[in-house]
């Protein structure tokens, strides 16, 4: 989207959405699952989380983290109900829907798709309405190098001989300290690569955002392919600032890595250090960036740009891109492309720069899209699935 009015975009919409839950203050979980236990987070830190409702009566019996699990006849005769958020599989939202429908609540009113109020709405209630400056997921990448080497990396890691792979440490810093003087609060904020456990500096990196920005962060974690095992002064400083080890699972592709993840995460049971091993990956998408190459219009790169959405937002110094694919594939392919895709956080202006932050992560520029648009299958990535981390060389 093209920024037309900056710093008021998003004005008519926190308006309805704030005549709404100024009434109770309080929203509602509608799923005690999974999606909904990972809304709660944010819900909860701000204060306005309710409880959950659900269809399922043993839910009901047995609460959720310490919580309530009511149903939904007894929200609607509850007299402080609050707003309705669905956070269900994509299957089930149809049937809730309805059943909401039926019970007279209308969505865009009474209640909203979980996927759309956290990405799209939570935001702009924490910024409107709790003048707070809010995202939802932030990223350092430390180090451009991997110790795998994959036909289709998303941040094309196997073609960093082009530059400096390791972002220097004073760097770092600066990301840290440049994002966190203008942001209260995000979600996640993530230390990536390439393979982060790479970066030499890694312990001082977790050291120096967690002793002065871990207040500012719900989730601090390390993202990692599992193959190698951190040294013991980043097993003392994640364990010192609660950091999450969020491990990608390619035992599909490389049984090999079943052991090597067993080890590490007997590791971090060892020294209470949080972690999430995903489910063995099945398949990858194309983002076509080696083949791509749009002639599009201005208006039609803006609707690849639109209907895209990334959340995968880099902070790099004092840049901060809303796409990290975008600059690392860039950079590391010697592509040279969208240089100027960026947010410069030294010159926000100090009045407005909150709901500035809120629309550059909603997805306004200047431009309306990434110059890297032009390389990439965007959305429809999602139609071209490939092997995951296929290796070059067998």
């Amino acid at each position: 989207m093209k920024w037309t009015n900056k710093g008021h975009e998003l004005d008519q919409k926190a308006d309805k959405l704030i005549e709404k839950f100024k009434i109770h203050k309080k929203i509602y979980i509608f799923g005690a699952g999974l999606l909904g236990a990972d809304l709660k987070i944010e819900l909860e830190y701000f204060g306005c989380f309710a409880g959950f409702i659900d269809n399922d009566v043993h839910k009901q019996k047995a609460g959720k983290d310490n919580w309530a699990v009511i149903s939904l006849s007894e929200y609607l005769e509850r007299k402080d109900s609050g707003i309705v958020v669905i956070a269900a599989d994509e299957k089930n939202i149809p049937t809730i829907s309805r059943q909401l429908e039926e019970s007279g609540l209308h969505e865009g009113i009474d209640y909203y798709n979980g996927q759309e109020f956290q990405r799209k709405l939570f935001p702009v209630l924490a910024t409107y309405y709790y003048d707070v400056s809010y995202t939802e997921i932030s990223q350092i990448s430390l180090t451009e190098r991997c110790t795998l080497r994959c036909k289709k990396c998303a941040h094309a890691c196997p073609d960093s001989d082009n530059i400096d792979s390791d972002l220097p440490f004073e760097v770092v810093r600066k990301s840290a300290d440049s994002f966190f003087r203008v942001m209260d609060i995000t979600k996640e904020f993530v230390l990536i690569g390439g393979e982060p456990l790479l970066y030499k500096q890694l312990a001082d990196a977790v050291a120096y955002i967690g002793s002065r920005y871990r207040d500012k962060m719900i989730i601090f974690s390390i993202t990692t392919n599992g193959t190698l095992l951190p040294s013991k002064e980043v097993l003392e400083q994640c364990r010192k600032y609660n950091v999450l080890f969020r491990i990608s699972n390619y035992s599909a592709a490389l049984p090999r890595l079943k052991e090597r993840y067993s080890t590490l995460t007997g590791l971090l049971e060892e020294w209470d250090i949080q972690y999430s091993l995903g489910k063995p990956e099945i398949n990858w998408f194309d983002y076509g960036f080696d083949y791509v190459e749009r002639n599009d219009s201005e208006k039609e790169l803006t609707a690849v740009f639109d209907a895209c959405g990334t959340k995968c937002h880099e902070v790099r110094g004092n840049k901060y891109y809303f796409c990290v694919m975008a600059r690392s594939v860039s950079d590391n392919m010697g592509l040279g492309v969208g240089g100027g895709d960026y947010l410069d956080l030294e010159r926000l202006p100090k009045d407005n720069y909150k709901k500035i932050l809120l629309e550059f992560n909603d997805g306004y520029s200047d431009k309306g899209y990434l110059e890297m648009c032009r390389r990439c299958n965007g959305a429809e990535a999602l139609h071209y699935l490939i092997p995951p981390a296929e290796q070059i060389g067998g």
